[in-house]
């Protein structure tokens, strides 16, 4: 590889691969409060609190985290498409090579990413849902039992068969 890939990748991220950037910053936010709120249902079922309005949320930032890892790669694809179709193959075939480079750099942060984030997935994936199938469904308290006394029935007076 080029000495200076690395350098060119990552001045990438401020220029024209921003997007990328702002994905990967959501999808860790995302990651961090699925695990805040994983660990609340956690220590609330140890509580025999209840946890209803936590897992909903819980379900909802750990669907938006697994969403954008998926999303990476498509990330990619379209800053790769996009600045393929920005460039002016009648120029310098130096500067063609430049922007050929810099076309393909959203592809690769968008393989970096979804690789790191799959990884950290697959790290908390089970706790996680441990915790959400932990409260999927409430706990069903036993009715209590009722009896009812049969008294006899009294036929009225005066009718005999």
């Amino acid at each position: 590889m080029e000495e200076n890939f690395w350098e060119k990748l990552f001045s990438s991220l401020g220029a024209s691969d921003g997007y990328i950037l702002i994905f990967a910053v959501l999808s860790l936010v995302f990651l961090l409060t699925s695990l805040w709120l994983s660990r609340i249902i956690d220590k609330d079922i140890k509580l025999n609190q209840p946890v209803a309005r936590v897992h909903q949320i819980l379900g909802v930032f750990y669907t938006l985290f697994v969403t954008f890892i998926s999303l990476f790669p498509l990330l990619g694809m379209f800053g790769t498409v996009r600045a393929l179709l920005e460039l002016d193959l009648s120029g310098d075939l130096e500067v063609i090579k430049i922007k050929f480079f810099n076309a393909l750099t959203s592809t690769a942060w968008g393989i970096i990413f979804s690789i790191i984030f799959k990884t950290v997935h697959a790290l908390f994936q089970s706790w996680i849902e441990a915790q959400l199938s932990k409260t999927e469904t409430p706990p069903v308290q036993s009715p209590k039992k009722v009896t009812i006394e049969k008294k006899p029935r009294k036929e009225p007076e005066g009718e005999t068969e």
